[in-house]
């Protein structure tokens, strides 16, 4: 077998579970190539069968070469921080991506593995400032089809969390200006952020425009769409958005944040109407 051959093959064992058979025919895809990108993917992919069958000296010892012979690819680097995150060691995770981010500026990998790493361990605040060092880069090289604009949406996301909603704005509006109008998926982000600094009037130009594109199959962006014709005096409009949800969810879930918004329709006794709703006052 050749090279791709023996890939391929590798491939489908570890598929299969049989993490040796897997080993041992990336060993021997090895003699077929000298290049060094193809030779850190191979050793990666053989750093986890060991890992898999229970070696974690050799998963370490395979790691730590990579480092060693490999130094100035930051592949060597993101592999052996996502095997550490896998185990929990977030603490030399964090400390490897950011000396990586040092040697390579213009990695975004390293940059939202790092974020990623920061946001699932309750650190958004230094989530958005990796994702604003690498968005203040000039150069950065694609990773996994992520381009530019998918930084903003994602800082936006984080600004979002924070409760800084102005900057969640300013941010997917960014992310919004560098994408196609049909292609853009965060209208309905940018309306609940327009929700959430009473600017109803916006909140329902971009509810619209996310039906626009991606039709009302999704019950909570109709009731966003009631919150505001509600705040807007439109209470006819917002019980017509309300039913909808309601038909097509055979009742209704919201949050006290939701009736805050519905104060009108509560004084009319709409809701006293409707037998299937559910409040969460958390």
């Amino acid at each position: 077998m050749g090279f791709r051959e023996l890939i391929i093959s590798a491939i489908h064992r570890e598929r299969q579970r049989e993490f040796t058979k897997a080993f041992n025919l990336y060993k021997e895809s090895l003699n077929f190539t000298k290049n060094p990108k193809t030779v850190v993917k191979v050793k990666n992919r053989q750093a986890w069968c060991q890992y898999y069958i229970g070696n974690t000296r050799e998963t370490l010892n395979l790691f730590q070469e990579l480092q060693d012979r490999f130094s100035t690819h930051p592949e060597s680097r993101l592999y052996y921080a996502n095997y550490l995150i896998k185990v929990h060691n977030f603490k030399s995770a964090k400390k490897l991506l950011t000396s990586a981010i040092e040697i390579f500026p213009d990695q975004l990998e390293l940059y939202l593995t790092l974020a990623s790493l920061l946001k699932d361990t309750d650190r958004s605040n230094e989530a958005i400032q990796v994702l604003k060092q690498a968005l203040s880069q000039e150069k950065l090289s694609r990773g996994r089809g992520i381009k530019r604009k998918d930084i903003w949406s994602e800082l936006g996301y984080l600004y979002y969390q924070r409760g800084d909603y102005n900057s969640a704005l300013a941010s997917l509006k960014t992310a919004m200006r560098m994408d196609e109008e049909e292609t853009f998926l965060h209208y309905d982000m940018i309306a609940q952020c327009y929700l959430k600094v009473s600017d109803h009037k916006n909140a329902l130009k971009f509810i619209d425009l996310y039906i626009k594109y991606f039709g009302e199959s999704d019950a909570d962006i109709l009731v966003v769409k009631a919150r505001a014709h509600a705040q807007l005096q439109e209470s006819h409009l917002a019980c017509a958005s309300l039913l909808q949800a309601y038909s097509m969810e055979n009742g209704l879930k919201l949050s006290a944040e939701d009736m805050v918004d519905f104060g009108p329709l509560l004084q009319t006794g709409f809701f006293d109407t409707l037998e299937n709703v559910e409040i969460d006052e958390a």
